[in-house]
């Protein structure tokens, strides 16, 4: 019969391309994946994988054993999130995924407070933007996602969402800007300026914004740090949509300045588990929804 650890690995070898990075992913020495790997090989009497240059590929037999191991690997995760739901609160796992600015800002108070009362659940924490979340928790990769939708990126309909406030969006200027000392300011005053852009859901939230104010912005910078942004706007090198929670959770930027804008723009948070969740991502997520 054929070894199912072994089959696994070769799974591995063929999604990261090289014996290294699979055994760095597997937490084995690339030694142990390539004894593995020989061994599959003799029992199924082919070679399984062939070198082309830095890169491991599978061959055609190879192809053909790894749909029985992508089969087996989504029947054992099943099996475990299974176990997972039938689990108490004194043991198992928490794989939260969650957007950078809540982790800084927000997360680390609840993470807390659930470690005290639950010290016998592993929590793991993947920071990441809103949709790469979700494709994670689909993947079987994270228990809970913690994420933002708007009026351009409404929040996904196949699964439940539980929400968690709101965020206004502000427009950040130069100190030197001539809108800079208004209270508000109204976006369709910054439509000749060049704007400095974030992830793909605030771009996406920035050129709806601006369409309702009757242009398109001239995106000249993308990045998703929001230090970078505040800095760059501080050089002058373009004005920017930022939430007030990711200006909150970021240092002090000399040189800039905040301020609402006319018409207000807002994201909403929120917190999903998928439909068969297990007991300590629904606990995480009453936790989140009561202390919001």
């Amino acid at each position: 019969m054929i070894d199912v650890e072994r089959l696994l690995i070769l799974r591995e070898v063929a999604r990261q391309g090289s014996k290294a990075a699979a055994a760095r992913a597997l937490g084995l020495s690339e030694p142990t994946v390539a004894h593995h790997l020989k061994a599959l090989e003799r029992r199924a009497g082919v070679p399984l994988t062939r070198r082309v240059g830095r890169v491991t590929k599978v061959t055609s037999a190879g192809e053909a054993l790894l749909e029985h191991a992508n089969a087996i690997a989504s029947s054992l995760e099943s099996a475990e999130r299974t176990l997972h739901r039938h689990a108490d609160l004194n043991v198992g796992r928490l794989r939260i995924a969650a957007f950078q600015s809540y982790c800084a800002s927000i997360l680390p108070g609840p993470l807390a407070q659930f470690a005290r009362t639950y010290p016998g659940i592993e929590v793991g924490l993947v920071e990441t933007e809103t949709d790469d979340a979700l494709a994670l928790m689909f993947a079987g990769e994270a228990d809970l996602v913690i994420g933002f939708a708007d009026d351009a990126t409404p929040p996904p309909t196949d699964l439940p969402v539980r929400p968690l406030g709101r965020d206004e969006y502000l427009v950040v200027l130069p100190a030197s800007h001539e809108q800079a000392k208004r209270k508000r300011v109204d976006i369709a005053t910054l439509a000749d300026e060049r704007w400095i852009s974030g992830c793909s859901r605030c771009r996406a939230h920035l050129s709806e914004h601006a369409a309702d104010a009757g242009f398109s912005p001239d995106v000249a910078f993308v990045t998703e740090d929001y230090v970078t942004v505040q800095k760059l706007v501080a050089e002058q090198l373009g004005v920017a949509l930022l939430p007030s929670m990711a200006v909150g959770a970021s240092p002090a930027v000399p040189g800039i300045v905040t301020a609402r804008t006319k018409p207000a723009s807002y994201r909403d948070i929120f917190v999903s588990v998928p439909h068969d969740a297990a007991p300590a991502a629904r606990a995480f997520a009453n936790l989140l929804v009561a202390g919001g």
